[in-house]
């Protein structure tokens, strides 16, 4: 039976409810997943969203037919490449202005170079470049994403957003925060709409001359936000 309720079926309420928490269950899964400091099978993840594992079967399952998500053959669960495909799309001008400063950044100093956003929540992956040549490199995805007080990107952003409790600093240094023998410099990126952002380089973990990194970065941070007016 239908019952009426305040001009609405009770059914549609219904539906609207149970559509509205399947969409903030696929939400939250992608940023169990890409927040995840180490890779989360089906059944982890079912139980940090408190649902039934079969239930986390059926939303990975929807998330991996439209893109959103990958697993690998151990069954870890990795963010996919559609997420990559709208990070594409996100700060365009930002991106464009960015895109040489950041392949200058990587050519020079021989380490992958991204920029970083901030989407409300956490630091956000926007693009990255990897310098050329036959030297392996460490991949950074677009789409990653990571706590503002974790990492060197992150930190930068924070301090953007609360610059009284997080002072400032020329330069945001980490070492194996994100992940394990991973090192990474960044500083900040001063945007014409003030939008938090940071241009970082990630790199093997060994000793560097921490400061020419730094002062490569500035530099390209200048350069972008001359390009952005």
């Amino acid at each position: 039976m239908v019952r009426k309720n305040g001009g609405r079926t009770m059914a549609a309420s219904n539906g609207a409810v149970s559509g509205s928490q399947t969409l903030a269950r696929g939400l939250s899964a992608l940023k169990l997943i890409g927040e995840a400091s180490t890779s989360l099978t089906v059944s982890e993840l079912g139980a940090a969203l408190g649902i039934h594992r079969s239930m986390a079967y059926r939303l990975v399952r929807t998330l991996e037919e439209h893109g959103f998500v990958t697993r690998t053959a151990s069954g870890a669960l990795e963010l996919g490449v559609q997420l990559a495909s709208l990070a594409r799309n996100v700060a365009r001008d930002l991106q464009a202005a960015a895109a040489p400063a950041l392949a200058a950044v990587a050519n020079e100093l021989g380490m992958t170079a991204f920029l970083v956003g901030y989407d409300g929540e956490a630091a956000v992956t926007l693009s990255t470049a990897e310098p050329d040549g036959p030297d392996a490199t460490v991949a950074q995805r677009p789409g990653s994403r990571h706590a503002i007080d974790r990492g060197a990107p992150g930190r930068v952003i924070r301090s953007q957003l609360d610059p009284v409790s997080h002072p400032p600093k020329a330069f945001e240094l980490s070492h194996d925060e994100i992940i394990a023998g991973l090192s990474s410099v960044a500083v900040p990126l001063r945007t014409h709409d003030r939008r938090p952002a940071s241009l970082a380089v990630v790199y093997i973990t060994r000793e560097r001359d921490l400061d020419a990194i730094a002062r490569c970065l500035t530099a390209a941070a200048a350069r972008v936000e001359r390009a952005l007016g």
